[in-house]
C-alpha cells in the first residue's frame, strides 16, 4: 500500500503513564528503544526509579535505578532521552510543541513575517495514537499512520482511562485471529506497533498473510 509521509523523517515516540506494573514499565522501555524510539515521555510513574545517576560514594555502587542495567548508559550518553511529566496535560502539550521532523528545526525560512506565521500553522503536528480496542479503532495492518507519533498504551488491567482517550488524535487495534483472550501484554502490544511503525516510515511493504 502506498506510504504517505506528511513529514521527511517520521520518528516514533512513547508515553508511559498508568503501567501499574514495574517490569512491564522496564520492557516498554527497552521495546522502544529496539525499534528507534529515542525520547519516551513518562507521566507520573512514581514508583519507579528513572534515575541514571552515578550513585557511587568511592566504593563503586552500582546505581539503584529501576531502568534495565543495559540501558542506563545509552541513556546517560544521550541515545535516549526520558522526559518526565506530573500531568498528562502537560506532556501532550509539550507533544504538540515539538516540531514534527528535526528537518524542520534545519529549515531556513526567507519569507515575511505573515508567511511564516502562515507556514507554522499549516506544518503537521507530532500526532498521539492510543493502543486500544475501540469503535473507532483503525486496524493496525492498515498502517493508519501520517507523520511522527507518540503511542500510548492502556493499563494492564483497565486499559486507557477517558482522560488519556481524550488526548488521542486517534487509535488502533491489533487484529487476533485466535479464540484466546482479546488483550495482550502491553509491552508485546508495543512492540507489535512500533515494529509496524518502523517499516512504515522507512517506506517497506509488510505483506499480510490473507486467511483462506
Amino acid at each position: 500500500m502506498p506510504h504517505h509521509h506528511s513529514c521527511k523523517k517520521p520518528k516514533p515516540y512513547l508515553i508511559i503513564t498508568n503501567i501499574s506494573k514495574r517490569q512491564n514499565v522496564r520492557n516498554l522501555i527497552q521495546i522502544g528503544a529496539s525499534f528507534g524510539v529515542t525520547t519516551i515521555f513518562v507521566v507520573g510513574q512514581k514508583s519507579f526509579n528513572f534515575d541514571v545517576t552515578n550513585n557511587d560514594d568511592g566504593n563503586n555502587k552500582s546505581s539503584s535505578s529501576d531502568l534495565p542495567t543495559a540501558m542506563i548508559d545509552g541513556i546517560r550518553r544521550g541515545k535516549m532521552t526520558i522526559i518526565r511529566f506530573d500531568k498528562l496535560e502537560e506532556c501532550v502539550d509539550h507533544i504538540k510543541s515539538l516540531p514534527c521532523c528535526e528537518t524542520e528545526q534545519q529549515q531556513v525560512e526567507d519569507v515575511d513575517n505573515n508567511s511564516i506565521q502562515k507556514s507554522n500553522n499549516s506544518k503537521p503536528k507530532i500526532q498521539i495514537i492510543g493502543v486500544e480496542i475501540d469503535p473507532s479503532s483503525v486496524n493496525l495492518e492498515n498502517e493508519p499512520f501520517t507523520n511522527s507519533t507518540a503511542f500510548m498504551m492502556g493499563n494492564e488491567g483497565q486499559g486507557m482511562t477517558k482522560k488519556q482517550m481524550s488526548v488521542c488524535d486517534g487509535f488502533v487495534r491489533i487484529s487476533q485471529y485466535g479464540g484466546g483472550t482479546a488483550s495482550l501484554n502491553v509491552s508485546v502490544a508495543a512492540g507489535l506497533v512500533l515494529h509496524r511503525f518502523f517499516h512504515w516510515s522507512r517506506g517497506d511493504d509488510v505483506v499480510v498473510g490473507q486467511q483462506t
